[in-house]
């Protein structure tokens, strides 16, 4: 006869033979008594699981769905037809059969070799053992342990309908003393049948640190049972090992249904009851957790798909153009073609997006020279998606990009990904005519489809800055980034000293359709002057009162350019361009820990008179120090 040895740590699982009449009645599902006690015993005992049995969810004695199934698997097991009936033919297969009945021992019989848990050791013969070794194994044989079990994290509270292995609580175990296998949980799904009837369709126990299924169970009547008020589903036949003086996580995750009702979207609590984690040490010794009387539990709120719950969150993009002053691309035309006036972002939160329509209003306020927009077009990077002709009221014009088809390259935003998109316009004037274009666009209204062509709100917006497109005049740029200097001189008598500041900007002033004069520092009206309406000291970072730090300009009249009568400024020949280092100077007695930065908020030219884009840009400031 084949012998069966389990050893837990040094307890030896002794071995008693059933006798030849231990069942003579016939069971089937409804059955209850000693007899199904005794036959659940001998299932459990030789490897075929009833879970909410061996979990402690329900007690012996009842023949229900899980025995049925657990006396298929045997009945297919030896052969006999797998009804689920134990009739006279199953009868006589478990009469003719020995079971391992638990009865602890100190010492390894003589004729077989003994393992620490897991172990199972199989002889053919007395003196020739096979040792057959399961997953995880217990290093501290003979050593009582303790287990402690707390709540650990999940990475969220959310589940969508149609998703699996969704995380909905975490138990952290933790051992001492001894290595501890976890042999069974009980999950408590809570009060209502709804949750594993309509929400929740199959469970699992997942080891979060491998992504490994340690079990698994589907949620339906016959799987899950009800003690008291609760239902509950029992989760056993695994061997998790914690090792001594650590602690592991097992994540209870779940599947959803496809498709969750309305009346059944919500919060869901699941639970772990006090004890309803079993775990065994090196001794042998059965463990119980969580301690206390509430257990563990974590609320998932259930939501549908994600698909019918996505959203999409508009911005501007850090790289949408500042505040800026072009000339025009074509003089002879007087027109800039593609002027980008706005770069916005779409992230799509939680399914796969299409940007199918959006609106653009373009303001156009302040332009001389009657220019006009005309023509609007959208990008995606350097992919046109579609254009569309843009339609004003006084200065309020707008451009519906509309009816983008699915598919359509550089439209698609992929699930949790941010893409921006560009708007571009053609400005144009009467040509050999000054003019200056003042643009500024924002997105207005937005259609946007999910993945099943359903359309998903869209939150936020994005308002570019101001553009101005130089019919004739000077146009300003910096070539470089604007620095800034300090000397520390020595201190005076009071020991007071006093620091020089130095700024400089590299500015690039091209003259479009005409001439351009500048005025130089002993003009009237200087170029780059010192007023407050040109310049700012910035103090720890805010703008301060200028005339506390009475700055100096210097600046001189550039290679080719022309000098004026008196000497009082110079002219740039048309569709020139020169660039004019300017550097602006100004001291600080005791300046202590403040620091100082110079920026540069506007400049005067003829035609033009003062251009003041660029105040309160960053890009026209210097650091501080």
């Amino acid at each position: 006869m084949k012998k069966v040895l389990l050893v837990t740590g040094v307890a030896v699982l002794a071995l008693a033979a059933v006798a030849s009449a231990a069942f003579s009645t016939n069971l089937t599902v409804g059955s209850t008594g000693s007899d199904v006690v005794a036959l659940q015993t001998w299932l459990i005992t030789n490897g075929f699981h009833i879970p909410s049995v061996e979990s402690g969810a329900a007690n012996k004695g009842y023949f229900g769905s899980q025995t049925k199934a657990a006396v298929q698997a045997y009945q297919t097991s030896v052969g006999v037809p797998s009804t689920g009936f134990v009739g006279p033919l199953t009868r006589a297969a478990l009469n003719g059969t020995a079971t391992a009945m638990t009865s602890p021992s100190t010492t390894c019989p003589a004729g077989y070799t003994c393992t620490a848990n897991p172990g199972t050791v199989v002889t053919t013969a007395p003196g020739t053992p096979v040792v057959t070794t399961t997953p995880g194994t217990i290093t501290t044989p003979g050593v009582q342990g303790i287990m402690s079990v707390t709540q650990g994290p999940i990475s969220t509270s959310v589940a969508y309908a149609g998703q699996t292995k969704i995380p909905v609580l975490d138990a952290r175990i933790q051992s001492q003393y001894s290595d501890i296998s976890i042999q069974s949980i009980q999950v408590d799904l809570g009060t209502s049948t709804n949750a594993y009837n309509y929400v929740y369709s199959k469970i699992y126990l997942i080891d979060p640190t491998t992504g490994n299924v340690l079990t698994s169970q589907p949620l339906n009547s016959s799987t899950v049972v009800q003690n008291g008020s609760n239902y509950v589903v029992g989760l056993a036949g695994f061997n998790f090992v914690v090792p001594h003086g650590t602690f592991k996580d097992i994540q209870v995750a779940v599947d959803l249904y496809p498709t969750v009702l309305t009346q059944f979207l919500g919060q869901i609590t699941t639970s772990i009851d006090p004890n309803g984690i079993r775990g065994v040490d090196g001794a042998g010794v059965n463990n119980y957790g969580p301690s206390g009387t509430t257990g563990i539990s974590q609320i998932i709120t259930v939501n549908q798909t994600q698909t019918l719950t996505a959203t999409a969150n508009i911005s501007l993009d850090s790289v949408s153009p500042l505040a800026n002053a072009v000339g025009i691309t074509n003089v002879s035309a007087g027109s800039y073609l593609g002027l980008p006036v706005l770069t916005f972002d779409v992230n799509a939160q939680g399914d796969n997006l299409h940007l199918h329509s959006v609106s653009v209003n373009i303001g156009t306020a302040g332009s001389t020279g009657s220019p006009s927009v005309n023509a609007a077009y959208l990008y995606q990077g350097s992919t046109l998606i579609t254009s569309a002709a843009v339609t004003c009221t006084g200065t309020n014009c707008t451009a519906n990009f509309a009816n983008i088809p699915d598919g359509t390259n550089g439209a698609g935003i992929a699930i949790n990904a941010t893409t921006p998109f560009t708007v571009k316009v053609d400005v144009t004037g009467p040509a050999n005519t000054s003019f200056a274009a003042n643009v500024v666009a924002s997105t207005s209204a937005m259609t946007i489809y999910g993945s099943t062509d359903n359309t998903v709100g869209a939150n936020g917006s994005a308002q570019g800055n101001l553009q101005t497109v130089q019919g004739q005049g000077a146009v300003y740029s910096l070539s470089g980034t604007p620095t800034i200097t300090k000397v520390v001189s020595n201190s005076d008598q009071s020991g007071n000293a006093t620091d020089t500041y130095t700024a400089t900007f590299n500015v690039t002033v091209q003259a479009i359709g005409t001439t351009v004069s500048l005025g130089l520092p002993a003009s009237s009206t200087p170029a780059f002057g010192t007023s407050s309406s040109v310049l700012a000291v910035y103090v720890n970072g805010a703008a301060g009162t200028l005339s506390a730090y009475n700055p100096v300009v210097s600046y001189s009249q550039p290679t080719n350019t022309t000098i004026s009568g008196n000497g009082t400024s110079f002219a740039i020949g048309i569709n020139q361009s020169v660039t004019i280092p300017v550097t602006y100077s100004f001291q600080v007695r005791n300046p202590g820990a403040n620091v100082y930065g110079v920026q540069l908020n506007g400049i005067n030219s003829s035609p033009n008179g003062l251009s003041n884009f660029m105040s309160g840009l960053t890009t026209w400031r210097t650091s501080s120090i």
